[in-house]
């Protein structure tokens, strides 16, 4: 799935990236080889749960930011790198500030 903001393509907005990650970990079955790039703007915002050494979550920042808000680490592991089913293979490029974590990997 393509998200784009060129006007031609689905919205890069906060229910769009979740919802088209979500579908990837859904439909990835055992034996896939799956990837998902994100180029576009990073972040941090201060940690909210006391798992980050910095203080911070590395975050996604999707078209509606202002009103949907950003998308933490920590919800990225949860539903797109936990959820995959045992077996698939991953990989994923984050072209953005701030993406050397933005997964959350242990």
């Amino acid at each position: 799935k393509i998200l784009m903001d060129d006007g031609v393509h689905t919205s890069p907005t906060r229910a769009n990236i979740l919802a088209a990650y979500q579908q990837l970990v859904d439909e990835a079955e055992a034996g896939d080889a799956v990837f998902c790039h994100y180029s576009g703007h990073g972040g941090k915002l201060r940690d909210d749960d006391g798992d980050e050494k910095d203080g911070y979550d590395e975050t996604l920042i999707p078209l509606d930011y202002a009103t949907a808000g950003q998308i933490r680490d920590d919800d990225l592991y949860k539903g797109l790198v936990a959820g995959l089913k045992e077996g698939v293979f991953a990989t994923f490029i984050m072209d953005c500030c701030h993406s050397g974590s933005v997964l959350d990997l242990p």
